[in-house]
């Protein structure tokens, strides 16, 4: 193979010089097949495996979708038993047709269950609060 090679010249003409370009083997090694298949192997077996772990993910998301389970996010607001008594007063007076249960209470005011449970035990001490039968 030959590849032309030129430069110009001031005066105009073209001068071209021949170049000879050697041919380049690659050795191929035949250990380097062996290499590639046992690579090959194993990508196809991670990619069986993601298969399968992805079909897992796939179940378990169905599955989640199905559970009866909810939740909601109550934020807690610092108060004393005293403040709680109050809020709980009003709590009943707006709602005295309903059963309503302590932990209710404290998820609608926003209170400590702890304190809620004190304050309601308070409340019935001093009768302001009825026990439902």
């Amino acid at each position: 193979m030959e590849e032309l090679e030129f430069e110009k010249r001031t005066s105009g003409t073209v001068t071209y010089k021949k170049v000879i370009m050697e041919e380049a083997r690659i050795q191929y090694d035949s250990s380097l097949n062996e290499e590639i298949k046992d690579l090959r192997g194993t990508v196809d077996m991670l990619r069986w495996e993601v298969g399968t772990l992805k079909d897992r993910v796939d179940e378990l998301e169905k599955e989640r979708e199905s559970l009866p389970v909810s939740f909601r996010i109550v934020e807690v607001r610092e108060t004393t038993v005293e403040e709680a008594k109050e809020k709980i007063l009003g709590y009943y007076e707006e709602h005295k047709d309903e059963s309503i249960y302590p932990d209710d209470v404290a998820d609608a005011l926003g209170l400590d269950l702890k304190i809620t449970m004190q304050a309601a035990e308070e409340l019935k001490k001093e009768g302001k609060l009825k026990e439902a039968r």
